[in-house]
């Protein structure tokens, strides 16, 4: 028995082994679900990206009015954000295009984990006059 579950195992598992999980984008409402938290409603140029595998990897990019950045950034990390922290976003992805590689200038960031289960990682910083721009990053542990 224990033979046959390994030959199983070397058969199968090269196929598994090639099958990847290409990103994807995510709906409003699946971003909602998976951050526990509604998305500011004025946003705009919202992007995303994920992954999933063992793992989920969730990243977002947006524009909002700097009240809603403000409070958006607020729900995701209750206990603030710092002036000029890089919580590493710029290392969690090199093809989501406008993704942060680097916390620009004025800009506040921060991160904590979720009950264990989950992190998340956010930088807020100026866009234009009145907007914030927000990128988050939120992953299961």
């Amino acid at each position: 028995m224990i033979r046959r579950a390994l030959l199983v195992a070397l058969a199968v598992g090269p196929a598994l082994a090639a099958c990847s999980f290409p990103p994807t984008t995510m709906t409003p409402e699946a971003v909602e679900a998976f951050l526990e938290t509604p998305l500011p409603p004025g946003r705009r140029d919202m992007r995303t990206y994920t992954e999933a595998g063992i793992d989920r990897l969730v990243l977002l990019r947006l524009d909002a009015p700097e009240a809603e950045a403000d409070a958006f950034a607020a729900r995701l990390l209750p206990g603030g954000l710092e002036a000029g922290a890089d919580p590493g976003l710029g290392l969690l992805s090199t093809t989501f295009e406008g993704w942060i590689a680097v916390p620009p200038e004025g800009s506040l960031g921060g991160e904590r984990p979720y009950d264990g289960r989950r992190a998340v990682k956010v930088v807020v910083a100026p866009a234009e006059p009145g907007w914030w721009r927000v990128w988050v990053a939120s992953f299961t542990l």
